[in-house]
């Protein structure tokens, strides 16, 4: 695998994932060359039961991906990280909980990230991280049904070793642009692995509370993690709802249940869900 430069793009280590099977009780592990969508074939595992919790299906050439709206997703081979996770917390947090996840994943990210590369990354709500102003990776949770209820596979791509003519919009980066120096994708994915993990098993210990402090994370919940690091708050945001009417406003909190708070000119404010948007960008047009 070469990158844009020629060098040679080294492929994912298996045996890192050995040995995170044993420390973070990880279910099926499955590293694939080319997937279709690691988000679909893992909800297929988890489906007939081969996936249990935890399980992790990565690919280092996904072809269909979606992200959110059906937009597809694909990545060119050995540049990023793809990887699709199981969690099925069953009966200890509520199903209405399972939608957090999203927001678990992005903290998990943005963590390892910062640990590896150095690089400051920041939560676009509702799905996206952001390394400055440009987008690095796009996130996609599904609640899938299982033996137990239901669960989560939680898809996330990663932009790790493109060079600026291997992206595909003008708003998009990589951690090897953002940092300037290579990036060891194994131990990326091993630390994105390793935090989501955590994240996960604090969220269980207080039962799908979002306001509660993770046992872990020096007293902060999951709320205080994701708006200290939501770089959508304090800006004019333009959001496009799927009628085609359009709101202006600057984004001001996190509401309780992961709703963006507007804030209109005349003072008036006003929540928004994930689902009730199509789009939400800065109203200069900028991507966060």
């Amino acid at each position: 695998m070469d990158n844009s430069s020629g060098t040679a793009r080294a492929a994912i280590d298996p045996t890192e994932f050995a040995k995170l099977t044993d420390q973070l009780n990880l279910g099926l592990v499955q590293l694939k060359q080319v997937s279709g969508s690691t988000n679909i074939e893992l909800a297929a595992l988890a489906s007939t039961g081969e996936a249990g919790d935890l399980s992790v299906y990565y690919t280092e050439h996904q072809q269909a991906g979606k992200g959110r709206l059906g937009r597809s997703w694909l990545t060119p081979l050995g540049s990023a990280i793809t990887v699709s996770v199981l969690v099925v917390p069953g009966a200890s947090i509520p199903t209405e909980a399972l939608s957090w996840y999203t927001m678990i994943a992005a903290v998990a990210w943005s963590r390892a990230a910062q640990s590896v590369t150095g690089v400051k990354v920041g939560i676009k709500w509702p799905n996206d991280l952001l390394a400055g102003e440009y987008k690095i990776c796009g996130i996609l949770a599904q609640m899938v049904p299982v033996s137990s209820g239901y669960g989560v596979v939680i898809g996330t791509g990663m932009n790790v070793d493109q060079g600026r003519e291997e992206l595909p919009v003008p708003t998009a980066t990589s951690l090897r642009l953002a940092s300037s120096h290579s990036v060891d994708r194994t131990q990326l994915l091993a630390q994105y692995l390793k935090e989501l993990a955590a994240l996960d098993r604090s969220f269980r210990q207080v039962g799908g509370s979002v306001h509660m402090p993770l046992p872990g994370f020096e007293g902060q919940s999951l709320h205080q993690l994701v708006s200290e690091k939501l770089a959508t708050l304090g800006h004019e945001v333009r959001v496009e709802f799927p009628d085609g009417s359009v709101l202006e406003a600057r984004a001001v909190q996190l509401g309780v249940d992961g709703a963006l708070v507007l804030e209109e000119a005349t003072g008036k404010r006003r929540e928004v869900l994930a689902g009730d948007v199509h789009h939400v960008r800065r109203a200069d047009g900028k991507y966060a």
